[in-house]
């Protein structure tokens, strides 16, 4: 989350009131159900708003509260809706802790009468109000729920605001890719009524779906898509002026992200024409104006993008929101910092980076990289270099979170496309069940008929059973070629996956060495003096040349192994293989003072896979630079029947080295993966790893033929 996509939770969060609408008189009312369906259809008037009228949200929650005074406790349907309108007016006041209570309340409701449509609203509310209190276990709960619901329905409205809400929980949890799936799929829903459909509320909910979808292509950088998706929903500006304002603050955020400034000026002076300051619509006007500010920051036009700072300085300061006046001083802070105005950077970044720890990292980062440049420029080369490297640390978090969510992600795809397939599959079976029954109940009506009309009956069922052969026959070979495409299609996966991951693990490591030393001379180049700044481009090209040649390695062995992963037996020499992977390491071993003793016969051969083997004696020094004990000797021995890799190290563990091969599963964001991939290749070419423990804090890992 950047500075941008913050603006997109001031927009879903901020809300501020003024005026208190007046409750329908009830008097002329005849018995409590008239009451509950005028209060109902009040409170829907007053969710939409399409006049905008301010002050609508205390008098939604006003009206909800009344009208679950007139509901008895059996009245299930009734009393989840006014639960549901009642969290609403919270919601909207920024009262999350009581709008989740009332969440709640609705979905138990609509839980106790069954009602499918109220679970799936409820459940689509407390998606996002759960990931803003960081309930995260409560949100996937509510997933759950949702889940079980879309894959048993068949009700068109169900299902779009059920995708819709599966689509937020994986763009809250950055799943981009089975968001923007599930997004899509609400809004082809949508699409086939949304234009006909005389409901508010349908073209209400089809531009808010429209600029949360908006909002996912611009976090994934696909600023075409997301003006495309802005204008199918801006067909739809006039239904309410929250869905107006909205619109036009998320034509300024995209038009900004796509670098045509022109286009959002204009819409910029388009949203104060129709708003006039109004604080009603602060996070709007405020997203607005921050966006453009970005942008001229970022083209180094500093004196064009104070005004719209300190514009929106003005509104957060008469708001008083805390989120609204931290988003305006951390933009604030990188504008001092690139002006040159130091101290006040400081003086504001000092009071911007707690928030952001607390917020999200990618803010985090950002405060802590502008923070170090600003002292830099004060002079304070020390307290910048403490700055930067916990920018670096937080940077390199960041990276492998996002390694872990894509993956995730990415198996998140495949999971679903996989079940919908089995329900498709479930499907046609139960639309062959109830044509099988349908035949039945039509042959015993035939048999009572009676003996006068048995010829035609005995010829009927001649012909629907001549009908069902067929159709077994056509299902059977249908069903063996399904069954011969996914075994090749597991085969094939299986095969993806190892290849990406033996290319991942190899090129990790030497991949972040160079960008360790190209961030260093790109943000610290005074700090190096002549012979560091030689040693260090020798570093890198020597780092560079590894990771081309280990590359090129790879790419050329995944291109032979896609068709089918086996090894290509040869006899291959032993130790080159070795000094050729402990050059690739040398720079680790460097760092931590290591050196190498390899007890190898240049003489010893084995009839093997080079590039298997390869891999395998890669991931075991890995491992052993990894967890060896600095200034420490790293042993190679070998024979006939085994390779040994010594090491002292007082963090590994043989057990848990040895539970990590026989694992089945492995987090990413953990060790472990290396350590699979050479057991799976080791099994490949019929050898086996193990690790021994010895006295003295030396862990033994072994590779052994029989």
């Amino acid at each position: 989350m950047n500075c941008k996509s913050l603006l997109l939770l001031i927009l879903l969060t901020t809300r501020f009131c003024t005026v208190m609408s007046q409750i329908p008189d009830l008097s002329h009312l005849h018995n409590d159900k008239e009451k509950i369906d005028s209060l109902l259809s009040y409170c829907e008037t007053l969710r939409i708003n399409q006049r905008g009228v301010a002050g609508n949200y205390p008098a939604l929650l006003q009206v909800a509260l009344k009208g679950l005074t007139f509901t008895r406790r059996d009245q299930y349907n009734e009393r989840a809706r006014f639960f549901f309108y009642a969290a609403l007016g919270n919601y909207y006041q920024v009262k999350f802790d009581s709008a989740q209570y009332y969440f709640y309340e609705s979905l138990h409701a609509a839980q106790q009468g069954k009602e499918p449509k109220q679970i799936t609203k409820a459940c689509v509310a407390l998606i996002p109000v759960n990931f803003q209190l960081q309930q995260e276990t409560k949100a996937d709960e509510c997933k759950n729920i949702l889940q079980s619901i879309v894959d048993t329905t068949r009700d068109k409205n169900v299902l779009q605001d059920g995708y819709y809400a599966l689509g937020s929980y994986y763009q809250f949890k950055s799943y981009y890719s089975s968001a923007q799936d599930y997004f899509i799929k609400s809004l082809e829903l949508r699409e086939k009524q949304v234009d006909t459909t005389n409901d508010p509320k349908k073209k209400f909910d089809y531009a808010i779906q429209c600029d949360m979808l908006s909002k996912l292509y611009l976090n994934t950088g696909m600023t075409d898509k997301s003006i495309d998706v802005l204008r199918q929903a801006a067909r739809f500006m006039d239904v309410s002026p929250n869905v107006g304002n909205r619109l036009i603050s998320s034509f300024v955020e995209a038009y900004t992200s796509a670098g045509n400034i022109d286009s959002a000026l204009s819409y910029n002076k388009k949203l104060e024409s129709r708003t006039k300051n109004d604080l009603a619509f602060s996070s709007e006007i405020m997203s607005s104006d921050l966006n453009i500010g970005i942008y001229y920051i970022d083209h180094k036009k500093y004196d064009q993008a104070l005004p719209y700072i300190n514009k929106s300085d003005t509104i957060a300061n008469r708001v008083q929101s805390p989120l609204l006046l931290f988003q305006t001083e951390m933009i604030r802070g990188r504008w001092y910092e690139e002006t040159g105005k130091y101290d006040q950077a400081i003086a504001v970044l000092s009071k911007s980076i707690p928030v952001a720890k607390q917020l999200n990292k990618e803010l985090y980062a950002n405060d802590l990289k502008y923070m170090a440049l600003a002292q830099k420029g004060k002079g304070n080369m020390n307290v910048a270099m403490q700055y930067y490297e916990q920018y670096a640390e937080v940077t390199d978090s960041i990276t492998k979170e996002k390694l872990s969510r894509n993956l995730a992600d990415q198996e998140t795809r495949y999971q679903t496309s996989q079940k919908e397939q089995r329900i498709v599959a479930l499907g046609k079976q139960n639309q062959l069940d109830a044509l099988e029954l349908q035949n039945a109940s039509r042959t015993r009506l035939l048999l009572v008929l009676g003996l006068g009309a048995l010829g035609i009956i005995t010829l009927l069922l001649y012909f629907i059973y001549r009908n069902k052969e067929k159709l077994n026959t056509v299902l059977n070979s249908q069903n063996e070629q399904l069954g011969k495409l996914n075994a090749q299609l597991a085969i094939a996966n299986e095969t993806k996956a190892k290849l990406f991951g033996i290319i991942g693990h190899d090129l990790r490591s030497p991949v972040g060495k160079i960008v360790q030393l190209l961030q260093l001379q790109k943000e610290n180049p005074q700090a190096l003096d002549e012979a560091s700044r030689k040693r260090h481009e020798a570093q890198l090209k020597t780092a560079s040349e590894n990771v081309l040649e280990t590359m090129e390695d790879l790419l050329l062995w995944s291109k032979s192994q896609m068709q089918h992963f086996e090894p290509v037996l040869s006899t291959v020499e032993i130790t080159p293989l070795l000094h050729m992977e402990i050059g690739l390491l040398q720079d680790q071993l460097d760092d931590k003072k290591l050196s190498v003793d390899v007890q190898v016969s240049d003489a010893l051969e084995k009839k093997t896979d080079e590039n298997f083997i390869t891999i395998i004696f890669r991931n075991l020094l890995q491992n052993a630079v990894k967890y060896g004990t600095e200034n420490s000797v790293i042993q190679i021995a070998a024979d006939g029947r085994q390779l040994s890799v010594s090491n002292e190290s007082r963090t590994a563990d043989a057990a848990a080295m040895n539970d990590r091969l026989t694992s089945n599963s492995v987090d990413s964001k953990n060790s472990g993966l290396g350590l699979q991939i050479a057991r799976d290749l080791a099994v490949a070419i019929g050898a086996n790893i193990s690790f021994q423990q010895e006295k003295g804090d030396r862990i033994i890992a072994i590779l052994q033929w029989p």
